[in-house]
């Protein structure tokens, strides 16, 4: 493995060790809208008017710039310079390309993982995976979805190949949030099992076994999660359907008095 690979298997979008005793207003700001957005506590195209989140979150508009201009990098919110900043919408075709291009990048890195994955990596992934069957069974799609991301990361650390992870990363909030709120309509528990040993049992076949598999997967997850979105949703937009532009971004925010 590359001495310069990335080994951390904590959630990529939290805060860096060294910085979690004093994380700071940006970064809670940033965890707060995401988990919103995640959530569909903000709807898809909910505009992000900054003088009410500013004053719901009793912080200046300098970190509650920064935490957005985070969340525009992670795909979740899209900036228009005469519309402002609201709540990113996708389209089915667009979360099928996302979920395609996912599989690419992971089936890819899969065929330069040089070595059988380590038995740190094995039992994390064992983890995730209760974490997911857990999750599952409780209806909760959106810890289903993190988990699973938590899952497929420990291929992309075992390839080594920090460009490719990075891409890999830039799908993932999108996905997230589609999959966390119409899952339910399509998958179950032995879905779970059965795909993710699939994938497990193809990393100790062929190089292009291994990559088939995993691109298989995800686009029957994107074939899955679009008919989903198509029946709940046939103006083609990501669940829920579309909020009203000029709604203010106020409705689920933390109580007034700021952010912790």
């Amino acid at each position: 493995m590359d001495a310069d690979a990335p080994t951390d298997r904590t959630d990529p979008n939290a805060p860096p060790l060294g910085a979690i005793a004093d994380e700071t207003r940006q970064g809670r700001i940033h965890r707060a809208l995401r988990d919103m957005i995640l959530t569909g506590a903000l709807a898809p195209g909910t505009r992000l008017r900054e003088a009410e989140l500013s004053a719901r979150f009793g912080s200046s508009r300098a970190p509650l710039r920064e935490a957005i201009r985070r969340l525009e990098s992670e795909g979740l919110v899209r900036a228009d310079f005469w519309r402002g900043s609201r709540v990113a919408e996708y389209s089915p075709a667009e979360l099928f390309d996302l979920y395609a291009l996912r599989g690419l990048i992971e089936g890819y890195a899969a065929t330069q993982v040089t070595a059988p994955l380590g038995r740190e990596a094995r039992a994390d992934m064992a983890r995730h995976l209760d974490t997911m069957a857990a999750a599952a069974r409780a209806g909760d799609w959106l810890a289903v979805a993190k988990a699973d991301t938590a899952w497929h990361r420990e291929i992309m650390l075992a390839a080594g190949q920090p460009v490719l992870l990075r891409a890999w990363d830039g799908a993932n909030g999108p996905l997230q949030m589609t999959f966390g709120q119409v899952a339910g309509a399509f998958y179950g528990c032995d879905d779970i099992h059965d795909r993710h040993h699939a994938v497990l049992d193809a990393l100790d076949g062929p190089a292009t076994q291994v990559e088939h598999t995993i691109r298989r997967h995800y686009l029957d997850t994107a074939e899955r999660l679009l008919a989903a979105v198509t029946t709940r949703d046939p103006a083609g937009t990501t669940p829920p359907a579309r909020a009203n532009p000029e709604r203010p971004a106020t409705a689920a925010a933390p109580p007034t008095g700021g952010i912790p």
